[in-house]
This record gives structure tokens, C-alpha cells and sequence, in this order.
């Protein structure tokens, strides 16, 4: 489907609705916000069992992948459009997902669900159609993904890293933002080296995506290199995936998520941190790349 580019506004979504190969997407961190009103026709996504794989915390397969994009209907020529609250949290790490496992045409509905609901857009109870196509079948590109055991190896290559996490959480002021009990790590701080840039730098006040200049404008001012690979993280994975699409599909430039995050890196034995609002020394990685 040609036109709006990765990231959609409701104006363009809502006139495209009627198309066959448009499949709408809605994460929300609280699924059942789905069944309260939704964009007409959209699919509903609970992040925790169908987006991870709730056993191991972990990427679902290809097997996995494949049944969800039947559910779905996601076919070779289909434009998804991934949209959720908490201004696309976990609808950007489903479309870093999709795209991770070989999707195409991924796009981000700008402004998320409260920007639908605020311009009192079409909602709907009614459940998505069920698909009558054969899905795409996923192909994993290891290229957007990073797991711990990489980093060393790629900040020594010239990688740098970035935290998006609020900066009371890059300093170690605190293990986690109030209310996220549950996905706590064992000890607060940053990986040494990582820059902090909270991911919502990239947003308007109202929730919309800032225009390039100005996002671009907003890693220079945090010392972010965009001739850089940039390898992104935040606390399980989501909000790095939102900056991930932000950086990686807007902006076009080399970035990867670590979406083991600092549930992971924070809670590991023998792992190295940094605390305070310096970044720390990239040495400290080193021995873990031997």
C-alpha cells in the first residue's frame, strides 16, 4: 500500500480502513482497553503471551510468528498498522517484532490510541474479520536485534549505546518507574558507556512525532552519533523498540534493540554498571567480550 510513509496519521488510516491488504494492530499495555472501543476492524494483541513468548521471556519463533500472522492475515502484500497507548510502547516493539521476523510494510499509527480518542475518530466493538489468505512466511533478520552477550564486542567496534529509560532510572535513583513492581531488576544503574536519552524526547507534547530536523536536533543534543550503530535498551524492551523505530524506520540511520534490557543486564551476576549521570567507561565491557 504506497503513501504516508512508516508513520501514519489517523486522517490517512481512517480513509484507508476499507482497503483489503490494511491489517490494524492494537497493544496496549492493558489489553483489555481493546474491548472498551477500537479502531474499526483492529486486531487485539495482548503484549505479554502473543508478542513474547511468556515461558522464557523471550522473542516468540517463527512457528509462533507464522500462527499469529494467520490469525492476523498478514500476507506478503499486506500494510500493517501497529497503534496502542501509552503512546505505542508495545504497539512499536510489535512492529519492531514484525519487522524482526521479515514483515515489510510495518507502519506506527502517529499519536497512538489517545490521539484517535481525542479527535473523536470512528470506534468499534465489534471483533476484526477473520483472515482467508495463507500468511507471510517469517524470515528472521538478526540485524535489529542485539542480546547482551553482542555488546561488548559491538561498543569495542564502535557501537554506541542508549539508554531510553527516564533518568531517574539511567542515574540509579531508581530500579524502576513507580507502578512496574514486577519488572524490577535486581540493581539500578546503567550499562557503562550508555548515553541516557529518554525516549519520549522524540514526542510533541500532545504524543505526536516530532518532524526529522528536530528529532535529529534531539540526538545531537544528547551526544548521539547517527554515524553510529546505535544499540538501544530501556527496561523490558519497549520503549527501546519505540526509539528503535523512531531511529531505525523514520530516520533511516543503523540501530539495534536489546530488548533483554536492564531486567536482564541489572539482575545478572558478575555484570558491570555504572551509577550517576556519567556514562562510565567502556573498558569495563571488556572483559565480557573475551
Amino acid at each position: 500500500m504506497s503513501g504516508a510513509g512508516v508513520v501514519v496519521t489517523t486522517e490517512w488510516l481512517e480513509a484507508h480502513l476499507d482497503d483489503p491488504d490494511l491489517v490494524v494492530v492494537e497493544v496496549d499495555e492493558k489489553p483489555l482497553i481493546h474491548r472498551l472501543g477500537h479502531i474499526p476492524g483492529a486486531h487485539n494483541l495482548d503484549w505479554r503471551t502473543d508478542i513474547q513468548d511468556p515461558r522464557t521471556r523471550d522473542i516468540p519463533g517463527p512457528a509462533a510468528v507464522r500462527e499469529l500472522w494467520a490469525k492476523l492475515g498478514v500476507t506478503r502484500s499486506s500494510t500493517v498498522v501497529f497503534y496502542g497507548d501509552k503512546s505505542n510502547w508495545y504497539a512499536s516493539y510489535g512492529a519492531w517484532l514484525f519487522r524482526l521476523h521479515g514483515a515489510k510494510d510495518v507502519r506506527v499509527l502517529d499519536g497512538g490510541r489517545q490521539r484517535w480518542v481525542v479527535e473523536d475518530r470512528p470506534l468499534s466493538k465489534a471483533a476484526a474479520a477473520p483472515p482467508g489468505a495463507a500468511p507471510l512466511k517469517p524470515k528472521l533478520d538478526p540485524g535489529l536485534r542485539i542480546g547482551w552477550r553482542e555488546i561488548p564486542a559491538a561498543v569495542r567496534h564502535g557501537a554506541q549505546l542508549v539508554d531510553v529509560r527516564t533518568t531517574a532510572e539511567y542515574i540509579g535513583a531508581v530500579i524502576s518507574e513507580p507502578g512496574y513492581p514486577e519488572e524490577s531488576a535486581q540493581r539500578p544503574g546503567h550499562i557503562p558507556s550508555a548515553i541516557g536519552m529518554p525516549w519520549d524526547v522524540m514526542l510533541d507534547p500532545s504524543g505526536l512525532l516530532l518532524p526529522e530536523p528536530e528529532l535529529l536536533g534531539q540526538l545531537a543534543a544528547h551526544g548521539i552519533d547517527p554515524e553510529r550503530e546505535l544499540i538501544l535498551y530501556c527496561r523490558i524492551g519497549e520503549r527501546s523498540a519505540h526509539t528503535w523505530f523512531v531511529l531505525n524506520e523514520v530516520l533511516g540511520l543503523e540501530a539495534r534493540n536489546y530488548d533483554g534490557s536492564w531486567i536482564e543486564w541489572g539482575s545478572m551476576v558478575g555484570m558491570p554498571i555504572a551509577l550517576g549521570e556519567d556514562p562510565g567507561d567502556a573498558a569495563e565491557l571488556e572483559r565480557l567480550a573475551d
